[in-house]
């Protein structure tokens, strides 16, 4: 069996051009643009096959909200990494899957080129849309067609072997912020800046690490940025000259415990804190108060979820998708930071009412929460947390596997929650998918919007008004 046969990976051949959806219920008047997401859809082809779920080829596709329907476009992603794949094992490293570089290459180019299969994200970046993975190159895609324009464009000689997939933007200052790391002897990870639609970055700061941590996303506030430096990690001489997996050479060390490095946004200092181990992929959104800086996060107990997402695990088992939203407070003058869980129902795919409140304190958060059942089955739900009082409200089906809610503020809304979210299903059973269209504050469901085509799981995206610069 290969992970393509499993309803939730397998997907359809593309849609150049839209196709209508069939919606029921009735579409917010307000709710007018597109749904971008990417991602990965192709876990087999020619002699190479995906050993992880992050190294699937990706897929582009936008669900387009117009005034009397809801139209499905999707296109595979071009990349160099497919153009490799077509024929044979690829030299350029991806997340869980060996290269397949020759000892000469190996010789060469001790530390792997990363793929551009920019499968894990899309963003608006002023003139540009954006689709990222945790490689340093990003590639532009064309809003209308989807094809791939060719990676962006930076004039800088900044650099690196991988970047964050989840780059912040800075409403108040119009600036881009995003983080890279580069591997030699010991590792150093840049906090870095740009305008949203110039292309030369400024380095914010760096800290320099001996074991380098596994990142994925980062928090932000207006005097801050936040790294959680996991123990999770690895030395980078250890991957000189490597076949292996980037994610293969890390290695699980409870005993190195969790730091938390806190650099000043306009000075580039940087401030340690500790405490318990934990494995993080996101953030979900921080904040300053009184003196302290708050970090609220999905935390695991362990990095093994990280093996439950090879693709043999996965063909015998979906993951469990539950991490603990866990708040971090990082005090002045104390070494150790305080934990605390914030609620008991696990989620992960993080969503909040961006643009109002990263930075700031907030009280809504949403999430999608997958987790098998004890009678082989697998369940799934849309949940939203108020962080103030733990309580949690739920959206679920049994037709669908959610993924990530993506919120949408409805204009001139007065509450946190006032909008939508909208997420896509992926069908249990059968070659149809479906997006759901919640209302945020109550989480009913508002409208769906199904498609007679299989999407598979993906990570994340986000909602192109149609007003918006696209």
């Amino acid at each position: 069996m290969s992970i393509e046969s499993i309803s939730p990976f397998r997907h359809s051949a593309a849609v150049p051009s839209t196709i209508a959806a069939a919606v029921v219920g009735t579409t917010p008047a307000w709710l007018r643009g597109d749904l971008m997401r990417t991602c990965p859809a192709v876990f087999e082809a020619s002699r190479w096959h995906a050993r992880h779920w992050f190294d699937g080829l990706g897929m582009i596709y936008a669900f387009r909200i117009g005034a009397s329907s809801i139209g499905f476009q999707s296109r595979l992603l071009e990349s160099e990494a497919a153009k490799e794949i077509a024929h044979g094992p690829t030299r350029l490293g991806s997340f869980g899957t060996p290269t397949g570089r020759s000892l000469w290459q190996r010789l060469v180019q001790p530390i792997q080129r990363i793929t551009d299969n920019t499968n894990v994200n899309i963003v608006r970046m002023g003139p540009d849309l954006v689709a990222l993975t945790e490689g340093d190159r990003q590639m532009r895609i064309d809003a209308t067609s989807l094809q791939s324009l060719g990676t962006v464009p930076y004039d800088d000689e900044l650099g690196g072997t991988v970047a964050g997939a989840h780059p912040h933007y800075d409403f108040d200052n119009d600036r881009v912020v995003n983080f890279t790391t580069r591997f030699g002897a010991s590792g150093v990870v840049s906090i870095y800046d740009h305008g949203a639609s110039e292309r030369s970055r400024t380095v914010v700061g760096a800290w320099p690490t001996k074991r380098v941590p596994y990142l994925h996303a980062f928090g932000l506030t207006s005097a801050h940025a936040i790294l959680v430096a996991h123990p999770f990690n690895v030395r980078p001489l250890d991957m000189l000259w490597s076949n292996r997996g980037f994610i293969d050479h890390f290695d699980w060390r409870p005993e190195d415990g969790t730091r938390l490095v806190v650099m000043d946004r306009a000075t580039g200092e940087v401030t340690e804190y500790e405490t318990d181990p934990m494995f993080v992929f996101h953030t979900v959104n921080a904040f300053e108060r009184d003196g302290e800086t708050i970090l609220d996060v999905l935390a695991y107990e362990s990095a093994s979820i990280m093996d439950e997402l090879r693709v043999e695990r996965m063909i015998d088992q979906l993951p469990d998708l539950r991490p603990t939203l866990t708040r971090i407070t990082m005090s002045r003058g104390k070494r150790r930071a305080e934990r605390e869980a914030l609620c008991d129902a696990g989620f992960e795919f993080p969503s909040t009412n961006y643009r109002r409140v990263n930075g700031r304190p907030y009280r809504y958060a949403w999430g999608a929460a997958d987790r098998p059942r004890a009678d082989g089955g697998y369940e799934s739900s849309i949940v939203k947390v108020d962080v103030t009082t733990g309580a949690v409200n739920v959206f679920s089906d049994s037709a669908n596997i959610y993924g990530e809610p993506v919120f949408v503020a409805r204009p001139d809304g007065s509450d946190e929650d006032d909008g939508v979210l909208l997420s896509v299903g992926s069908r249990k059973y059968g070659d149809v998918s479906t997006l759901a269209i919640i209302d945020a504050k109550t989480m009913d469901l508002v409208a769906s919007a199904d498609v007679p085509r299989a999407i598979p799981l993906g990570f994340h995206g986000s909602f192109i008004r149609g007003s918006e610069e696209a």
